[in-house]
């Protein structure tokens, strides 16, 4: 049998260059098909909770300013030092505050102590009072919950609640300039005469998991102030820098700023205690 011989059609330099193309493609797609699928966006309960698990550092001191403005033209000036220290869960504790009034002169050395517990211990927070014409410190009974000097900011809107306690759910998704937000509504799970809201609105950044917006609602459903929060990064820790709450209901602002701003000084448990309420800041000095 005659074998016939067929001219080449192809330089060999045009074979070569499509084979080695050819072994290109093989070799990328198992590497294609070994991709992991897209992450699943995470649920309205996953997003707070790492909004609440944003590092503030393990201790802060501040200096805050508050201007309250009342909505009807008159603006009162308020300056208190705070101390805060976070404690994970020893000893059942979350958090310990202590709270010391430098301005007006008549509230000056007015001093307020909270220590919150883990949900799970059942122990509601303790809280003290030291006025200092009564040279007294008073531990107040139960849940007393007061506003900052009669501003729109509650010593509670500066800690956080527990995640568990409340029903989370993803309303959508906005963007402000060119930041993207999950926006999250929580609802309390059971009632609490306690816990002046009926829901929260927070704008949660998708980015950093900074919650830079939030809408509070009253026990009626009906929206009650705005608050918008301005951050600052010290460290690894993020702080709160300015803060400005309008109540829509009344006309109030208070704006919020924070100064003096140290993180992660290793503040020792014998500052909050009610011997420090009675010596006062100075004593700190």
């Amino acid at each position: 049998m005659e074998t016939t011989s067929y001219p080449l059609r192809r330089p060999p330099r045009d074979i070569a260059a499509r084979a080695l193309a050819a072994a290109l493609l093989l070799t990328a797609l198992p590497a294609a098909a070994a991709q992991e699928p897209a992450a699943e966006k995470p649920t309205a309960a996953e997003i707070f909770a790492r909004s609440q698990a944003v590092n503030p550092g393990q201790d802060q001191q501040s200096r805050l300013t508050l201007l309250i403005n009342d909505g009807q033209g008159d603006t009162r000036k308020v300056v208190i030092k705070r101390f805060w220290k976070r404690y994970d869960g020893e000893r059942n504790l979350v958090s310990k505050v202590l709270l010391f009034h430098e301005y007006p002169p008549e509230t000056r050395g007015t001093a307020f102590m909270v220590w919150t517990y883990t949900e799970a211990s059942g122990i509601p927070a303790d809280q003290w009072i030291y006025i200092p014409i009564l040279r007294k410190v008073n531990k107040l009974p139960g849940q007393v919950e007061q506003n900052l000097q009669g501003s729109d900011l509650r010593a509670s809107d500066m800690d956080p609640r527990p995640a568990a306690l409340d029903d989370h759910t993803l309303l959508r998704q906005e963007t402000i300039g060119s930041k993207a937000y999950d926006v999250v509504e929580s609802v309390p799970r059971e009632p609490d005469k306690t816990y002046p809201y009926s829901k929260i609105v927070r704008w949660i950044s998708t980015d950093d998991y900074l919650i830079d917006k939030i809408d509070y609602y009253d026990r009626e459903g009906r929206l009650l102030k705005k608050q918008t929060i301005a951050w600052k990064q010290i460290g690894d820790a993020w702080v709160w820098q300015k803060v400005v709450i309008a109540n829509v209901q009344t006309g109030s602002q208070t704006t919020l700023n924070l100064t003096d701003i140290q993180v992660n000084q290793g503040l020792k448990d014998s500052l909050f205690t009610e011997r420090m309420m009675e010596q006062g800041a100075a004593a700190l000095r």
